[in-house]
């Protein structure tokens, strides 16, 4: 099966989008394409970004990011006897909470509506960034959506889930920090798979998550050649 191709089969209009990224002292820029290596796990592509994504929902209730990420802050200095030194701890941003909000697109429909009861949630996270972090050489795992929104979703249908977030956190100091914010776009849809391969030359169809990016026919037992 085709992974990121088949999101442009359905014809997703909407891209993913960053906002209000330039005062903020952790900046999310682009989504990084996944892939998985035998031996090493779920990794993020170098160079490949992605603007949208698709999800099973008979696979999975959430889709992972993997988020390139920057710091906008520098290193603090401190005084010893008279002598300044690199403070470089005391410039961290320690992440720990995700907040969500969403809008749900239903398939076929004009207007998008609250996929959830409250206009946010949020969720823990844990991460340390240092000054100075590169876009290019960092990136931050976290799923699109929070719990509410997985409880959500199996009533839904398909549609898209237009997933707006952000991450707040502190400086090693002590004072609050706030990330920008960015939307990301996941079509979901319900196939029926079991994702049940018990054939050992089968792997469940999926992109580090089971029914990520892939399009499983209806009446598919979800699963793929293995090699």
């Amino acid at each position: 099966m085709k992974r990121l191709m088949a999101i442009a089969a359905l014809a997703l209009a909407q891209a993913g989008c960053v906002a209000n990224q330039g005062d903020a002292a952790v900046r999310f820029l682009d989504a990084r394409a996944l892939t998985f290596e035998e031996g090493v796990g779920c990794t993020p592509a170098d160079d490949f970004v992605i603007g949208s994504g698709l999800l099973d929902l008979s696979g999975s209730l959430n889709y992972l990011l993997a988020m390139s990420v920057e710091t906008n802050n520098s290193v603090q200095s401190i005084t010893v006897n008279q002598e300044e030194f690199s403070g470089q701890g005391l410039s961290d941003i320690t992440l720990n909470e995700i907040v969500y909000s969403y809008k749900f697109m239903p398939q076929g429909g004009t207007d998008a509506t609250n996929l959830i009861d409250t206009e946010e949630e949020t969720s823990a996270i844990y991460r340390v960034l240092r000054p100075g972090t590169s876009a290019e050489e960092s990136y931050v795992f976290m799923n699109a959506f929070g719990p509410k929104a997985v409880a959500a979703l199996p009533g839904k249908g398909a549609g898209t889930v237009f997933a707006t977030i952000k991450a707040r956190g502190r400086l090693s100091s002590g004072q609050t920090v706030e990330s920008n914010k960015f939307t990301f776009p996941v079509t979901v849809y319900t196939s029926g798979a079991t994702y049940d391969c018990t054939d050992p030359d089968t792997k469940p169809a999926g992109t580090c998550v089971r029914g990520q990016d892939v399009l499983v026919p209806s009446g598919s037992n979800g699963c793929v050649d293995a090699t």
